[in-house]
């Protein structure tokens, strides 16, 4: 199984990263509960996996432009300021002001505390930024009725995101 390599999410590797290519990704909102400020983005560069993680806290400017890159390719966030455009995310409530983008053209294996990405034979592991994100992301996938997809609170948080 091949385990992430974490590197710093910098300027050019953002502008350099094909919103098709990311598998996984994580947004906490600065309050939110476990990796407060965090962004984690997944995705496979030369059969590596890499985790590029940045936090608004340490680059706000990368952070927002992290978002919004999610953001404009998802459909549940409405009467957002970001022209929407191709749809490539499901996005899952994680609870405490956490957020999972999932590829909607890849399907992740449930494991005990992470995730499965299957490419090629070669499994990759997708590893959760804390547990309590992962048990309601996980809850969500078994139980798709019930997640109540965001509505307008999550609309007034995403607005407020970007003029933290």
């Amino acid at each position: 199984m091949i385990k992430p390599r974490s590197e710093i999410l910098t300027k050019s590797l953002i502008e350099s990263i094909n919103p098709k290519e990311i598998i996984y990704a994580e947004v906490a909102y600065p309050g939110a509960m476990g990796n407060a400020g965090g962004i984690s983005l997944y995705l496979i560069k030369e059969d590596v996996l890499m985790c590029y993680e940045t936090n608004v806290f340490w680059y706000k400017e990368i952070y927002v432009e992290a978002v919004e890159l999610l953001l404009k390719h998802q459909n549940q966030f409405r009467n957002i300021d970001i022209e929407l455009q191709d749809e490539l995310f499901d996005v899952f409530n994680g609870g405490m002001g956490n957020y999972v983008f999932v590829n909607i053209n890849i399907i992740l294996e449930i494991k005990e505390r992470f995730f499965i990405y299957r490419k090629d034979n070669i499994d990759y592991q997708i590893l959760p930024s804390v547990d309590g994100v992962f048990d309601s992301v996980v809850y969500t996938m078994k139980n798709p009725k019930s997640d109540e997809r965001f509505g307008t609170l999550a609309a007034s948080l995403v607005k407020d995101l970007l003029n933290f």
